[in-house]
């Protein structure tokens, strides 16, 4: 599992090293005030990168040599899992760092309960996308699993967007649902990701090279 861990973080620096630089820039742009959309998009894009990481074994063809390998598909499998949780904490420590840094300088109370949420929600939201993404892309491969992503993401967004619509809630209503869904939200996506897991392992079981 190490070695292929080191795989990942090397392909991932030499062929997405500025997309890694970028990411971290976004989460150090939300901190200085441009927003928490910069710090989701950062945790997201962090948690996402083994997804470049398989596009580009696709092309190299690395599959077909990593099954001849001392190695069981389960392991290969469960290195973009594990990569990509370190990737999102990666982007929450520096957003943790940035906002401590920030409070420090502009000699401000450090508000440790609402960073503890922040990191709380963003952190779901990254490993949620991995969970959705990994099955996808272990089915039908990176080009064609990035077409359904994207259209999954557009539903889902959509159906949320309706449904607060439609239940007509008040601001201060559904502050306290979003507070209440972010307490849990840890456990669930924690719990997506090990189902995923296990779907992504029996997938890529099944594939012949």
């Amino acid at each position: 599992m190490k070695a292929l861990l080191l795989k990942e973080f090397l392909a991932t620096w030499n062929q997405g090293r500025f997309m890694m630089l970028l990411a971290l820039i976004y989460c150090i742009m939300a901190v200085t005030g441009s927003g928490y959309f910069f710090a989701g998009f950062s945790v997201i894009f962090m948690s996402m990168l083994p997804i470049s990481g398989m596009g580009w074994d696709e092309k190299s063809k690395w599959d077909h040599y990593a099954v001849t390998m001392p190695y069981t598909r389960k392991d290969i499998v469960l290195s973009k899992y594990v990569f990509s949780v370190i990737s999102a904490f990666t982007a929450i420590i520096v957003y943790i760092v940035a906002a401590i840094v920030k409070s420090y300088v502009e000699k401000q109370p450090f508000d440790f309960i609402g960073l503890i949420n922040q990191t709380e929600l963003l952190l779901s939201a990254g490993l949620f996308f991995s969970a959705v993404n990994f099955p996808i892309m272990f089915k039908l491969g990176v080009e064609k699993g990035r077409m359904w992503f994207i259209l999954i993401t557009v539903i889902l967004a959509s159906g949320i967007a309706s449904s607060i619509k439609l239940a007509e809630l008040d601001p201060t209503h559904l502050e306290s649902i979003i507070q209440r869904v972010t307490s849990i939200m840890p456990v669930i996506s924690v719990g997506l990701l090990f189902i995923s897991a296990v779907f992504s392992i029996k997938i890529y079981g099944k594939r012949e090279f």
